[in-house]
């Protein structure tokens, strides 16, 4: 006969009732505390308005993030990890063959994701300068390994003949750059010129060009 499974309790099914309803409360504190960060700043963005944008109580922001700081580490994270994740399988990618089919799928992925995610552009462009805690804070976490892993993507890449030779750190720079910076500027762009630089036939072509850029 079959082994019997146990059966689950009520209140076990409880306990893992309260723990999603947890975490989904936990989630969307998150998104307001990014929308408001990215949109009025650090200074600006009380948890009052946080709470008032997530939808509860402010007793309850508080609840999950005791303090501002740790709300905007907590929200920083998100993104990084959620992008961290979109990345994943490209950076894994050793063989030449491997990374010779990735390059365009990973710079049109880090386009996508940038397009989806203004605010992960917005806090490497705005917290990430100077020298504030939070600046440090984002350099310690996640800009030091961005910059490590970066680096080593492109000599890889040189190393197996796919991009030209040239100084590595210039050569991601000149990637990030022309990765999101069309992003950046395409609600002027369309203003002025009409062209949408945020489609996805806009994003090929900017891909394309990249790629003839980078051949050696």
């Amino acid at each position: 006969m079959p082994e019997q499974q146990p059966a689950v309790s009520s209140s076990n099914r409880e306990v893992t009732r309260r723990e999603q309803q947890r975490e989904q409360t936990r989630l969307r504190i998150l998104r307001a505390a990014i929308h408001c960060f990215t949109r009025s700043g650090f200074t600006a963005a009380s948890m009052s308005r946080i709470a008032q944008a997530a939808g509860v109580k402010k007793a309850l922001v508080q609840y999950h993030f005791t303090t501002k700081d740790s709300l905007w580490q907590a929200a920083a994270s998100l993104l990084w990890e959620e992008r961290n994740a979109r990345l994943a399988q490209f950076m894994a990618i050793q063989d030449v063959n491997g990374l010779a089919d990735s390059l365009r799928p990973a710079f049109t992925a880090i386009v996508e994701f940038t397009r989806e995610h203004p605010e992960w552009m917005w806090l490497m462009f705005h917290e990430a300068q100077g020298d504030s805690p939070r600046a440090r804070w984002l350099r310690q976490h996640f800009l030091e390994r961005d910059y490590e892993l970066g680096v080593r993507f492109v000599r890889g890449c040189q190393q197996q003949g796919l991009m030209r030779d040239a100084d590595p750190l210039q050569l991601l720079h000149l990637i990030t750059g022309a990765l999101t910076y069309n992003l950046l500027v395409a609600p002027q762009t369309r203003a002025i010129t009409g062209t949408n630089l945020a489609t996805r036939e806009s994003i090929d072509r900017q891909v394309d060009l990249l790629l003839a850029m980078l051949a050696p």
